[in-house]
């Protein structure tokens, strides 16, 4: 029975992630651009972000405890909030993104197209990276319920999200989002879903590609970094870099 209920968790998680990937599909422009501007995922700061998170989930790794840390928030208000942040990094945020890019493109408008656009760009990638990580790894949950723990896709979300918005909006959307996104990480540690070392990758996977997601728009060519030799009327022979 319990391996029943494990294998239909997965299913419906996997089937959440193919709606999401088949919805941006019937987009041809969005996909376009997202498959276009994958190579932001390997500039520098994206990677930075990643190496750190690598870095920072393998030291925890060492020190967390195996038997997971369930419930080690008080049980009310968190009990409330862990199920209400579980629906809305999991299920809603896979809906809410597409569907946000959707009323944009067909109300004419370009900043919630556009908005819209670098959310499903930057969840694409990011649940790409997550959902290979998750079959790679097979690192079994703390309650026992799949083997799906490494990274955490709701603290990797629920990051990408937060990045995307702090670029477009600053501060006032910024700072909320990003407190939330760290309860939602200290949410599926309480839940038993998650090790410290899961949501910690799952964050940093979420960060780097919502700034890889945000250093191109609509239409515009993106290139790592150009080169130049200028010679000037003495001969002299100048490189430049940016």
């Amino acid at each position: 029975m319990k391996l029943l209920l494990q294998l239909r968790n997965s299913t419906r998680s996997k089937f959440l992630i193919v709606l999401f990937m088949a919805t941006l599909a019937a987009g041809q422009d969005l996909i376009d651009n997202t498959l276009q501007t994958g190579e932001n995922l390997f500039s520098t700061v994206p990677l930075s972000v990643f190496a750190a998170g690598a870095a920072g989930s393998f030291l925890t790794f060492r020190i967390e405890d195996r038997a997971g840390y369930r419930t080690f928030l008080p049980e009310q208000p968190f009990k409330t909030l862990d199920a209400v942040d579980n629906f809305v990094f999991g299920k809603a945020l896979l809906v809410a993104a597409p569907a946000f890019w959707l009323t944009g493109n067909l109300t004419d408008s370009d900043q919630v197209e556009s908005v819209g656009e670098e959310l499903c760009r930057g969840l694409a990638y990011t649940y790409g990276i997550v959902q290979t990580l998750k079959l790679t790894t097979g690192r079994i949950r703390p309650d026992e319920s799949d083997n799906m723990s490494f990274p955490s896709a709701h603290a990797a979300g629920a990051s990408c999200t937060a990045t995307v918005l702090w670029n477009r909006y600053g501060t006032d959307i910024g700072i909320p989002l990003s407190i939330l996104t760290l309860y939602t990480c200290l949410s599926r540690v309480n839940l038993e879903k998650h090790f410290p070392s899961d949501v910690i990758l799952g964050a940093a996977i979420g960060v780097a590609c919502g700034i890889a997601s945000t250093t191109a728009t609509k239409g515009e060519e993106v290139t790592a970094f150009s080169f130049s030799l200028s010679v000037d009327t003495e001969g002299r022979i100048t490189p430049g870099l940016w």
